[in-house]
């Protein structure tokens, strides 16, 4: 998968944010088929005025979709916009999943229900 990472306008990124985005995104490679475009933007909309003003805005380009998956998370520091951020697309990434595995075999009502059975024995 590759991954671009981009501070907006003169936001400069510092090689430890850098790491981190990097490693709460490859945590999803294994799930995602090549080649696969990531897009990280990081943005500081009010500046040094602070506030929820962090915007970590991600999208996500796979082969077999028609629409990327795009997420947008806001909090007051990145890291934290970017634990927001990693957690949408992890649902993301396990309902595209989910859409692979079932197909048009059968209703998705019916593979909800033997999921939930399976849930429940456990």
């Amino acid at each position: 998968m590759k991954i671009t990472i981009k501070g907006h306008k003169q936001l400069k990124i510092s090689p430890d944010l850098r790491s981190y985005v990097e490693e709460k995104i490859r945590k999803y490679e294994p799930l995602i088929k090549e080649p696969a475009i990531c897009e990280v933007l990081l943005e500081d909309v009010n500046g040094p005025k602070g506030g929820l003003d962090k915007v970590v805005k991600i999208t996500l380009i796979l082969p077999e979709l028609k629409n990327p998956i795009f997420i947008c998370e806001r909090s007051s520091d990145f890291f934290g916009s970017i634990d927001l951020a990693q957690d949408r697309l992890e649902q993301q990434v396990l309902k595209y999943k989910e859409q692979i595995k079932i197909g048009t075999r059968y209703p998705k009502k019916y593979f909800l229900e033997k999921e939930f059975n399976k849930e429940e024995e456990r």
